[in-house]
């Protein structure tokens, strides 16, 4: 629990310096595994219910999600990435102070960690470019 409340306050810290050099959106990346007997269509399926439940947390409006399954990768058959979108900072940040007291993702959380577990994670920056 430390860890994580140490870990958002880094992020958020981050987020002062970077947010104004980069007022684009801020994608958030897991690198996942597949539990034995489980199919991208399953986390297919799971990431649906649990974007369903993310969006309904205040500053969860306009999250998006993405799944990365390996086509051609230096990558396992059962891994992949689960990519998680917010429009901003700010954004990104309402629904993650938000999202550990809501009952419904945390549903989601369970039923999610059966198909596929996650190892890691990482925030990036997306700047469009016209």
């Amino acid at each position: 629990m430390n860890q994580r409340i140490l870990a958002a306050l880094a992020i958020s810290l981050s987020f002062l310096f970077a947010a104004p050099a980069f007022a684009n959106n801020v994608i958030q990346i897991w690198v996942c595994e597949l539990h034995e007997g489980k199919t991208g269509a399953d986390a297919v399926d799971v990431s649906e219910t649990w974007l369903k439940a993310a969006k309904s947390i205040a500053g969860g409006e306009d999250l998006n999600v993405l799944l990365r399954l390996p086509i051609a990768a230096n990558a396992a058959d059962d891994s992949f990435r689960f990519v998680l979108i917010a429009p901003d900072a700010k954004s990104w940040g309402v629904w993650f102070d938000n999202s550990s007291t809501d009952f419904s993702l945390a549903a989601a959380n369970e039923t999610w960690n059966e198909v596929a577990s996650c190892s890691s994670s990482s925030m990036w920056a997306g700047v469009p470019i016209q």
